[in-house]
C-alpha cells in the first residue's frame, strides 16, 4: 500500500475550519473534508497553541473546549518544540526573514524541512516566498 502523501496545516487553515462565523470557512470546510481522506496531515505544537488561543478569545471557552477536543483528537504527525531545536529554527528564520516570515513560521519551516514535507495548506502570502514548498491555499485570491 503506498503511504499518503503529508501536508502540514499552518494555523490559519484550522481557525478557517473551526470559526464558521468568517467567510473563509465554507471553502477550507469543503478543502478539509477531501484532505483528511487523502493526505497524512502534519502539525506541530506551536500551530496548536495558536488554534488554542483563537478559539478561546474568539468562540469563548465553552466553545473552545468543544473545538479543541475534536482538533486534539486528529491523528497528526505532531512535531512538538524542543530546546534542542532552536538553533535549527533560528537558521531558518535567518534564511527566511526576508520573506516577511515570523518565529513562528520558521518553526513550521523548520519541522517540515527536517520531516521532508513539501506541501502546506495556508492562506498566509509569506509562505508562497519561500522556494521548495508546494502552498495548497484553498481560499480564491477574491477574498
Amino acid at each position: 500500500m503506498e503511504a499518503k502523501p503529508i501536508v502540514f496545516l499552518d494555523s490559519n487553515y484550522w481557525i478557517y475550519l473551526f470559526d464558521k462565523t468568517i467567510v473563509e470557512h465554507q471553502y477550507v470546510l469543503e478543502h478539509f473534508k477531501n484532505l483528511f481522506e487523502n493526505v497524512s496531515l502534519a502539525i506541530n505544537t506551536v500551530v496548536m497553541i495558536e488554534v488554542m488561543h483563537y478559539l478561546v478569545k474568539r468562540l469563548g471557552p465553552t466553545v473552545a473546549k468543544e473545538k479543541w477536543e475534536l482538533f486534539s483528537s486528529i491523528d497528526f504527525i505532531i512535531g512538538n518544540l524542543e530546546f534542542e531545536q532552536l538553533d535549527s529554527i533560528l537558521s531558518v528564520f535567518c534564511k527566511f526573514s526576508h520573506t516577511g516570515i515570523g518565529g513562528r513560521d520558521a518553526t513550521i519551516l523548520s519541522f517540515m524541512e527536517g520531516h521532508n514535507i513539501t506541501k502546506l495548506c495556508t492562506h498566509d502570502e509569506a509562505f508562497k516566498k519561500i522556494p521548495n514548498i508546494e502552498i495548497i491555499d484553498p481560499i480564491p485570491n477574491k477574498i
